[in-house]
């Protein structure tokens, strides 16, 4: 039987979204068998958790655009506002806003998604997505 278009399209989400991952764990791996490099390390995690962040940020303004929202146009900019102050910060606090941050996109996906603004395959790839990102940003702390 043929897969449909939103299968094949939510299947390539899936690999591409867990392909992305890599940069969260990556460092994680040269904090643990490299110490000497935690601070590039943590570095290299926190762009790419700003990049994310206003990834996803972009994911809404798509959406807003489509639901012809000027209230979904300014929110899509909140997660690239809210990210860029972290990459100014000490590394602590910018871990704890980042991982604030993707912890708060959960909350506009769960709206997204009991509003039907985004599919369920979406919705439940984006939690997963999201947690093992502020599980990665929060892990880097042990070390």
């Amino acid at each position: 039987m043929a897969k449909s278009l939103e299968q094949t399209v939510a299947l390539h989400a899936r690999l591409a979204g867990y392909a992305g991952l890599i940069p969260f764990v990556l460092p994680l791996l040269v904090l643990w068998w490299h110490p000497d490099w935690a601070a590039q390390a943590v570095a290299v995690q926190h762009a790419y958790a700003a990049l994310i962040l206003s990834f996803l940020g972009g994911i809404y303004w798509g959406v807003a655009l489509n639901r012809q929202s000027a209230v979904g146009i300014w929110l899509s900019v909140l997660p690239s506002l809210w990210a860029w102050p972290a990459l100014l910060m000490p590394p602590v606090a910018a871990t704890w806003m980042l991982a604030t941050g993707f912890a708060l996109m959960f909350l506009l996906d769960r709206t997204a998604r009991q509003r039907g603004w985004i599919r369920q395959w979406f919705f439940r790839l984006r939690l997963t997505l999201g947690l093992v990102a502020i599980a990665s940003l929060l892990l880097g702390l042990t070390s």
